[in-house]
């Protein structure tokens, strides 16, 4: 695998992506496409949204480059696939789809690829196994939905799934994959690189539910394809992302066993309680970024020594949803500014 042919790709999906978000913010801006702040926000100026097209439409069409040049079906599913459910979630930022709509959409193509990437790598034998096309499904499914709830603070989608990606690509490298794969993976760590600057705090224009959605459903697609190349990778690349994981399910749990409607929107995340806390957007994606290199040494480990690989998975996610608890994921109020001037800190 040629390192200069990863770090071109890369170099290359960032400077289009940088230069891409720019005539895109100034049409939003044009045309008012905004997120204003609400009561549900955690901004607190009109931002231009949509910026999420900047880094999936020439990734999407790197990764079609290279499936028709490997002859890759499953990179190309992948491409459509997510494209299709990226074109539902800018419907979404503009207008708002029906959520129903909208799951149903995610549950079609996360079968689709599912069924397409087991039966590839495994023949027809592996569709007899309808258990494992379901995982896969909800695997892909859940990874949609939970990078779109968490993408609620300038920057923290963006270097979160930039870490899966450079990680997904460390992995990658490691372990002998293909080279094609290696590709997907630099132009999608490049594209996010490039659109880094303007997302970061503080934020210049929103990913959107076109970034977010894409990038949980592509991100499980590539997990899921190298975890069916190597099946030992699968702790490997569940425990990269466990810090989004924890707090999204804690959350959605706990909302869930009070009766809540677990799709609408709110303030309960612990990334959301954290950032008022510290009072700072920055501060949070700052401990997110700690927090997942702290994660390196057990991804490391589950693959250089496999028999430990799931003992390692328990131990981090105990400690994710740990943290993710103490921060009060799923609980409404906390850090307010009404609930800080009662308890005399605000």
């Amino acid at each position: 695998m040629n390192l200069l042919h990863l770090l071109g790709m890369s170099a290359l999906m960032g400077i289009g992506v940088f230069l891409l978000t720019i005539p895109l913010r100034n049409l939003a801006l044009r045309s008012g496409f905004v997120a204003m702040p609400n009561e549900r926000s955690s901004h607190r100026e009109p931002t231009p949204l949509g910026g999420g097209l900047a880094f999936v439409v020439p990734v999407t069409v790197a990764w079609f480059t290279l499936a028709l040049l490997r002859q890759d079906p499953v990179l190309m599913a992948t491409a459509l696939l997510g494209l299709g459910l990226a074109m539902i979630g800018y419907m979404d930022d503009r207008r708002r789809v029906r959520p129903g709509l909208r799951l149903w959409a995610q549950v079609l193509a996360s079968g689709t690829l599912a069924a397409l990437i087991l039966w590839k790598a495994r023949g027809a034998q592996s569709l007899d196994h309808v258990a494992l096309v379901l995982a896969a499904a909800l695997m892909l499914t859940w990874s949609a939905n939970l990078f779109n709830f968490m993408d609620g603070l300038d920057g923290l989608a963006t270097t979160e799934s930039l870490f899966v990606a450079l990680g997904g690509l460390g992995l990658a490298v490691a372990t002998g994959a293909d080279a094609g794969f290696a590709l997907a993976l630099a132009a999608l760590a490049g594209g996010l690189l490039g659109f880094l600057p303007w997302n970061a705090p503080k934020a210049r224009i929103f990913m959107g539910d076109v970034g977010s959605t894409w990038l949980g459903f592509t991100l499980a697609a590539l997990a899921i394809q190298d975890s069916v190349r190597l099946p030992g990778l699968l702790s490997a690349w569940m425990i990269l992302p466990a810090l989004f994981v924890a707090d999204a399910t804690v959350c959605v749990i706990r909302r869930a066993l009070r009766g809540e409607n677990v799709m609408a929107g709110h303030r309960a995340h612990a990334y959301q309680n954290l950032s008022r806390w510290f009072g700072s957007h920055g501060r949070v994606v700052l401990l997110f970024l700690a927090c997942n290199l702290c994660l390196l040494p057990a991804v490391w480990l589950s693959v250089a020594r496999p028999e430990w690989r799931w003992v390692l998975f328990v131990l981090v996610y105990a400690v994710a949803v740990g943290g993710a608890a103490f921060a009060r994921s799923g609980v409404h109020g906390v850090a307010d500014p009404e609930t800080r001037k009662a308890m005399g800190m605000g």
